[in-house]
């Protein structure tokens, strides 16, 4: 594992993880409080929708590390091993594209008026606040696709943690 891949690999859990802790203990502190106490938090399904949302984001992210997107490889199929290999540097880099077009356009939009003035019904916060997990979600899954399209032209494999897994699954049976 390459340095860059663990630092985007530390980034992306640590994001992912602390949205889902934080989410799932302020749903449990708000369903214990109602139970037990008749009390509610007024914010609590508002934090817990954006922190799912953030965590949504960063998942795909994840996805994409460990080859795990729904895909359709009717082409691959027919393609020799450096057809494969020309075929995921396309893949990945028009993945890249698509993440740098839109992160893009999600940058721009968090710095818009709007996302600056307005707020949220609850929380009462920024709506950039908010809107932030989709650019760094897409700038996250833009370098990951970077980092796949330099593993396939530098190692002739995208993703060796899922062929080491697809390994393991062959030997147990």
């Amino acid at each position: 594992m390459s340095r860059f891949d663990q630092i985007l690999t530390w980034i992306e859990n640590g994001i992912a993880g602390l949205a889902l802790s934080g989410a799932a203990i302020i749903a449990i502190v708000q369903v214990i409080l109602r139970t037990f106490f008749n009390h509610i938090i007024f914010w609590s399904e508002e934090a817990v929708i954006y922190l799912i949302i953030l965590a949504t984001f960063v998942g795909a992210v994840i996805t994409l590390r460990h080859n795990e997107h729904v895909g359709v490889d009717v082409l691959p199929v027919f393609l020799k091993e450096r057809g494969k290999k020309a075929f995921g540097v396309l893949s990945a880099l028009l993945v890249a594209l698509y993440c740098a077009v839109f992160g893009t356009l999600g940058w721009v939009m968090i710095t818009e008026p709007a996302a600056l003035n307005v707020v949220t019904p609850a929380l009462k916060l920024p709506l950039w606040v908010v809107q932030i997990s989709l650019p760094i979600g897409l700038t996250l899954m833009f370098l990951r696709a970077l980092e796949i399209v330099y593993r396939t032209l530098r190692y002739g494999r995208g993703f060796p943690e899922a062929d080491d897994e697809r390994n393991r699954e062959e030997a147990i049976g």
